[in-house]
């Protein structure tokens, strides 16, 4: 299929073999996008419209030969480009740095992080020429900024604001729009399987459990039950989480702790319950833990029983059986059936996204993600009142760094 990311209908060849039948699969769409431009479009203006460099030199296995190779963290030398030629440009030559995901973060970090972060004035004005604040200033240029923002995200010094304003950037370019077929596969997913009243406001969580609680999250997780076995609040720390016992520590923060988030909320009139949308890669557990709250008179969950917030939870109808990670599951081998993740999954961030209050944590990519689509440039003219060049559509930290650090980090 060429792609991770599964298959539309448009993918395919077809034929029509009779008048009114169904169209029969012949082979594979050579003209469909591949790769990572199955799901997202590519902005003609970042490649310049130029074609995928030395196509005929160097195959896929080539360049993922050369990724492997590459020091990509090497100082000061950096990672190795290749030079090659191409025969659909006229003989141009391209230099091109073969890089992954993991790669491309590496390199940000030991080569570019600290050159948009520095803004030390030019002592000299050959300095100047070079300087990193005319960088920052070309490089907001390149992201479609206008001239008075440019010189804007040149001037800032706070770290966070740095990043917010880059991230703000990157989401009113474009960089980030869905292909046309995601985006109506996601819009009839949303209308007919999310269980979603479309027509009123609601909230949304994001539990994100699995592997990163035994990488990024242990610490934290630690953390929070140590915390609470200080207050007295749960027995002894022990070394087997999971416990049957309702007092003792599980191994995950518990979704009591996401519904604490909304305790300095103002509660909604006439005790109205929040509609709230919950994804998670553990539903069996955090639907268990739903269970065990008190419910009102009408059903309505509530975080304790003198609580003010009612909660009308609805959780999201992805399929376990198609694997929540790219990685997993059984259908890895299965066009449709990653294809039918992919949008279960994009339909899931715009949900997050546009949501009146998201309560997560940026322990999880996902969580980092849905605010960078919760950002945007504020209005020039609150600028000049010295308030904050970004709008961050409401957020609440459930646990862990309550900062996301640079975009796509």
């Amino acid at each position: 299929s060429n792609s991770q990311f599964g298959c539309p209908p448009e993918a395919w060849e077809t034929i029509m073999v009779r008048t009114g039948g169904t169209p029969k699969r012949i082979g594979w769409n050579a003209d469909f996008p591949k790769g990572l431009s199955r799901l997202i479009k590519h902005p003609v203006w970042l490649s310049r419209q130029c074609p995928i460099p030395c196509q005929e030199s160097h195959t896929y296995e080539d360049w993922d030969e050369l990724r492997l190779a590459n020091n990509i963290t090497l100082v000061p030398d950096g990672p190795q480009e290749v030079t090659c030629t191409n025969s659909n440009t006229n003989g141009r030559q391209s230099n091109v740095i073969a890089m992954g995901g993991r790669q491309i973060r590496d390199y940000f970090q030991s080569h570019y992080k600290e050159y948009m972060l520095d803004r030390s004035p030019p002592a000299t004005l050959e300095a100047a020429m070079q300087s990193t604040l005319k960088m920052n200033y070309e490089w907001a240029m390149r992201l479609g900024a206008m001239p008075h923002e440019a010189r804007l995200f040149s001037g800032l010094q706070d770290r966070q604001e740095i990043w917010d304003y880059a991230s703000a950037f990157m989401g009113r370019s474009g960089i980030m729009r869905f292909q046309p077929w995601i985006a109506r596969d996601v819009e009839e997913y949303v209308a007919v399987r999310s269980g979603l009243p479309l027509d009123v406001p609601y909230d949304a969580i994001h539990v994100r459990r699995g592997d990163k609680l035994e990488t990024d999250g242990k610490h934290f997780v630690t953390k929070y039950w140590v915390e609470r076995e200080e207050q007295g609040l749960v027995s002894r720390i022990v070394s087997t989480f999971r416990q049957n016992e309702a007092d003792k520590p599980k191994d995950y923060i518990p979704f009591t702790q996401y519904l604490s988030q909304f305790d300095d909320i103002d509660c909604h009139a006439e005790g109205k319950p929040r509609i709230v949308y919950v994804s998670t890669d553990d539903p069996t557990e955090v639907r268990n833990e739903v269970s065990q709250l008190p419910k009102d008179s009408e059903g309505n969950t509530l975080l304790t029983k003198d609580a003010c917030h009612k909660f009308q939870f609805v959780f999201s109808p992805f399929e376990q059986s198609l694997g929540f990670h790219i990685k997993t599951g059984n259908v890895k081998a299965d066009c449709e059936e990653r294809y039918a993740r992919s949008v279960a999954g994009v339909a899931d961030l715009m949900i997050l996204a546009k949501s009146d209050l998201f309560v997560g944590e940026y322990n999880s990519n996902w969580g980092r993600l849905v605010r960078t689509f919760r950002l945007r440039m504020n209005n020039d003219a609150k600028l000049t009142a010295g308030v904050s060049p970004v709008v961050e559509r409401r957020i609440k930290i459930a646990w862990g760094p309550k900062k996301p650090g640079p975009p796509g980090w």
